[in-house]
């Protein structure tokens, strides 16, 4: 019983930020959205999690991957940059995200060929 009073709250705020959000224009959703991130444990932002192929353009993709360093920084601000990185690509295995693995694994590959640096004496 408690826990449906307590997810019913949630809800609740979630939808009455949502209605704020929408009232008072663009500039201030990025801040809401941020008050919203903040409270995001684990499995919730894991539950929201989209596959970046799955997204209409490339302005929704940067605006996902945005979503994602913010969240880590507010959450998870312990965590250096390869962490950041395993927990993502963690996200894009589990999500079954093929094409955006694939990329990643595409440009993996050393920026300069092995050719570009002469030997060391």
């Amino acid at each position: 019983m408690r826990l449906a009073v307590v997810l019913t709250a949630a809800l609740l705020s979630l939808a009455a930020t949502a209605a704020h959000a929408a009232a008072i224009g663009d500039a201030d959703k990025a801040d809401i959205d941020v008050l919203i991130l903040a409270d995001m444990d684990d499995a919730s932002f894991d539950a929201q999690f989209q596959c970046p192929e799955t997204l209409a353009n490339a302005d929704e993709r940067e605006e996902a991957f945005e979503r994602y360093t913010t969240w880590v920084t507010l959450r998870h601000a312990d965590w250096n940059f390869r962490k950041r990185l395993d927990v993502r690509a963690g996200l894009l295995r589990r999500h079954a995200c093929t094409t955006t693995l694939a990329n990643v694994s595409a440009s993996a590959l050393p920026a300069f060929p092995a050719s570009a640096y002469p030997p060391r004496k």
